[in-house]
């Protein structure tokens, strides 16, 4: 078979999943990004909005979300073929392995930062392989753009880079690669600039805040899922392969540092299961010379299950197949019903959805109205906060939904077979993005209570007026937590005549600590307003001796 008719045909059939299959929670986010172009966003570089973008403006549907992303996937394909050996080429089987991985199904058509890193980790090896040939100051050019473009997709980059150099120390001698990581710098530099113009929220996020408790079972789900995502056919090939050269050696220190590194990652925080996808290529790569001088028989009995596998699930996610209508918690068939109805319920207020960044972009998607994710920013804030969706809120009527029962709630039951709660409310306001500092003293006497001075900052265009629900006032509440004890206390009720226009409003509380044990405790200072959640707006740590 020739290469350009397998690509072709991975094109057509994505094509059409494209058209058929609706989004899923994470392209409703990413989605949301391309509405307004930057060169930088919460979670990730820019470069996937802007394929979202140029898509979208000529298909205003899944179709044309996915467009450019999956012309970029099929390219990739065509760069990697490329890269076999001329012999290889000529023969069926490869495509055959091609088709046969489950996690390289999973990311050519459904939208996520992995696929535009996965095709310029293509063009970075098949420039690579020319480089190590005969470097010169032409491919450096080359690579040092596609490094940008790689970054520019996702920052798992810089683990393709970080294990090519590891492969290959002489490149450290190598003025043409310098040449090619200066010219990489600079065309990255604007995104540089938005982190520092952003407090570089993005590497905080991805650095600190994804972490969480070492859990022996986080490293068992992480070795699970790469058996079934990359496919047992597949797993064991990086281990057994022998190098042949440098380029080879490259492939397989990209395999196993990938695997290593995540594996690393696993122990504190949560690996989704394509983060390894750019170790798909030099898998496949090896994958198809070591399954060169195995019988047949071999290869069918081991890949031919996962690529049946791969093909149902493309056809569960047009037709339903199986009867149930998710995959995950990531897809729903239905998404289309589910919009009409939440609208048909809001009409044309904003619906607010705690903590659920995800379906907030799927509802504006699919109805065309406002959707909004508001956090306590306790664990993470969304790009909904970068650009200040939350003040757009203030005093107007709105629909707040939930996961979960609440008081005053009523429920809905959509046709997605889920079950949200909501309550409709009139001149809605909430503190989530509101600056509150306190003067903590950082060694308070055991047996004592402290004084201290709070100042809310506000940085809205209009004044912070304290509005009742269903009869509560707003206030202000610390949660102090120490080693063996969480107590939570009440700092200030805002009565209606309290209003605070933009600039600080300062004032002292009394902070009870005369009842706690002594050691070391962290302060959380935030809003109660109910029906919302409880806010997160400053943290403190001192010590009661």
């Amino acid at each position: 078979m020739k290469p350009l008719w397998f690509v072709l045909f991975w094109l057509a059939i994505n094509l059409l999943q494209s058209a058929f299959t609706e989004l899923t929670s994470d392209e409703g986010y990413y989605w949301f990004y391309s509405l307004h172009l930057q060169w930088g966003y919460y979670d990730h570089p820019p470069l996937l909005a802007l394929l979202i973008k140029a898509g979208y403006f000529l298909f205003r549907n899944e179709f044309g979300v996915r467009l450019l992303y999956v012309i970029l996937n099929a390219s990739s394909l065509l760069i990697f073929i490329n890269l076999l050996p001329p012999g290889f080429r000529k023969k069926n089987y490869p495509y055959f392995i091609i088709a046969a991985m489950p996690l390289l199904h999973y990311i050519s058509f459904i939208v996520f930062p992995d696929g535009p890193l996965l095709f310029f980790t293509a063009c970075f090896l098949w420039s690579y392989k020319k480089f190590l040939s005969k470097p010169g100051i032409h491919l450096s050019i080359l690579l040092g753009l596609i490094m940008s473009l790689m970054l520019y997709s996702k920052y798992h980059a810089v683990l393709v880079i970080g294990f090519t150099l590891i492969s290959n120390l002489s490149l450290l001698k190598n003025r043409y690669f310098y040449a090619a990581i200066l010219i990489a710098g600079i065309l990255f530099i604007p995104h540089l600039v938005w982190q520092f113009n952003n407090d570089f929220i993005t590497f905080h996020y991805h650095l600190h805040q994804r972490e969480g408790a070492s859990s022996s079972n986080r490293v068992f789900e992480y070795i699970s899922q790469q058996v079934l995502a990359i496919g047992p056919a597949f797993i064991f090939v990086p281990f057994v392969y022998r190098v042949k050269d440098q380029f080879e050696k490259t492939l397989l220190y990209l395999t196993l540092g990938t695997f290593a590194f995540f594996l690393v990652a696993s122990i504190n925080t949560f690996v989704h299961f394509h983060w390894t996808s750019i170790a798909i290529f030099p898998i496949l790569y090896m994958a198809v010379k070591y399954y060169h001088d195995k019988k047949r028989k071999t290869i069918l009995w081991l890949l031919l299950p996962f690529f049946i596998i791969s093909l149902l699930f493309r056809v569960q996610l047009i037709s339903t197949l199986l009867p149930v209508n998710h995959v995950g918690v990531d897809y729903y068939d239905g998404r289309k019903n589910w919009g009409k109805e939440i609208h048909e319920l809001a009409g044309n207020s904003p619906v607010v959805f705690e903590n659920n960044f995800r379906e907030s972009s799927l509802y504006s998607f699919y109805s065309g109205q406002m959707g909004v994710a508001l956090f306590s920013g306790e664990n993470r804030k969304t790009q909904y906060d970068l650009w200040h969706y939350e003040d757009s809120l203030q005093f107007k009527n709105v629909y707040l939904q939930k996961r979960d029962s609440f008081p005053g709630c009523m429920s809905m039951q959509t046709s997605l077979g889920k079950k949200f709660y909501y309550v409709y409310i009139p001149r809605f306001q909430s503190f989530y993005n509101i600056k509150v500092t306190a003067q903590i003293p950082q060694l308070i006497p055991a047996g004592t209570n402290a004084t201290v001075e709070i100042a809310i900052l506000n940085p809205r265009k209009d004044s912070l007026l304290f509005i009742p629900h269903d009869g509560v006032f707003p206030s202000l509440y610390c949660r102090m937590t120490g080693k063996q004890t969480v107590t939570e206390q009440q700092l200030f009720v805002f009565p209606v005549s309290n209003v605070i226009p933009g600039g600080i409003f300062k004032f002292h509380v009394t902070l009870n600590t005369a009842g706690l044990p002594e050691g070391k405790y962290s302060l959380s200072i935030g809003f109660k307003s109910p029906p919302l959640q409880d806010s997160f707006n400053s943290a403190y740590t001192f010590r009661i001796q």
